[in-house]
């Protein structure tokens, strides 16, 4: 288990490094302006060109592909990018993980699997919203490429094999469920426990949470390629979005190493070899006295009884007979 999550840290690590690296599809340049501008620009924001033409080199137009040909554009394309950011961000930093910790309370109450569904399934749909924005604006920034960079690809992925997630836990959850009654009933065929499905719903969580947070520093690598930030936003939005996605990883994969460790030990408990039931302790041996004459008498009355009714198979008792060496009760 432990070695699992290393790994999948490991592959995010390697992923987030190899990307930082690489060069965006549209090349690097400079605004003039202390942003970053590498997206072709010309770098005279506000000024007009000298091609006669009326556009704005900063801005683009509606003819280049671009579709921001004015400052007002401009600056609502920039909100959707902080929106979008912030949106998704929240996702896959706080609401996806911590709903997914639910689950790893030890409550019998059905609220925390409530709890836990709610809430994953208000994190997609916010991140549908977000998905929204991030379509809006690499349709806008599409004449620049946009669309070549793994920023959007992987979180297009993302979205599509989110979608699966609540199918895969209403599925596990009422195997689980089915398993649990016949459990209780005597004739389960198979113990309670995750199940193929829910085996799958948990690694393919987990693997979103690491794609998801991993996605959410490739944005903030793909935006200071961009005129709407300036290096110096750019650097900022980095150090605050690794600091705080690196503590709620951590954390979230330290609560989850932990509790598949518990998790095994109760399982290993479990199996382990029960002795057998001792038998019921003798009335001798709980008063420390011989029995009654009556209590004798009973215990002779019940065994005949059941002799009788064939619900005994041990051979049938010998009555004593008077003077022939009965045993004495006290």
């Amino acid at each position: 288990m432990v070695l699992r999550i290393t790994l999948v840290n490991a592959i995010a690590g390697a992923l987030v490094v190899a990307t930082a690296r690489a060069d965006p599809p549209w090349g690097r340049g400079s605004n003039g302006d202390g942003g970053s501008g590498r997206w072709g620009w010309g770098g005279n924001r506000g000024g007009n060109d000298d091609d006669g033409d009326d556009s704005n080199d900063y801005y683009g137009n509606e003819q280049n592909g671009f579709g921001l040909g004015s400052a007002a554009s401009f600056d609502r394309a920039n909100a959707i990018l902080i929106a979008h950011a912030v949106i998704a961000s929240a996702v896959w930093v706080l609401f996806v993980p911590w709903a997914a910790l639910l689950l790893r309370i030890n409550l019998k109450s059905p609220i925390v699997l409530k709890l836990h569904a709610f809430f994953q399934i208000l994190a997609y749909l916010l991140y549908i919203v977000a998905a929204g924005m991030g379509i809006w604006l690499a349709q806008q920034t599409s004449a620049f490429g946009i669309w070549d960079d793994v920023h959007p690809q992987l979180g297009l992925a993302i979205l599509a094999i989110a979608f699966f997630q609540p199918i895969f836990g209403f599925v596990h959850h009422r195997t689980f469920k089915k398993r649990a009654a016949a459990a209780n009933e005597g004739t389960a065929t198979k113990a309670p426990g995750r199940t193929v499905v829910g085996r799958i719903h948990l690694w393919v969580g987990r693997s979103l949470i690491v794609l998801g947070i991993v996605n959410g520093g490739l944005g903030i690598r793909l935006s200071s390629f961009s005129p709407f930030r300036t290096d110096s936003q750019t650097q900022t939005s980095a150090i605050v979005y690794g600091a705080i996605s690196g503590a709620m990883f951590a954390l979230y994969a330290f609560l989850v190493v932990l509790f598949e460790v518990r998790r095994r030990r109760a399982q290993h408990k479990a199996s382990a070899a029960t002795p057998a039931p001792a038998p019921a302790p003798t009335a001798y041996q709980q008063t420390k006295r011989l029995p009654t004459y009556e209590e004798s008498e009973s215990s002779a009355t019940s065994v005949a009884s059941r002799q009788t009714t064939g619900q005994n198979n041990a051979p049938p008792a010998v009555t004593p007979q008077a003077g022939a060496g009965a045993p004495r009760y006290s």
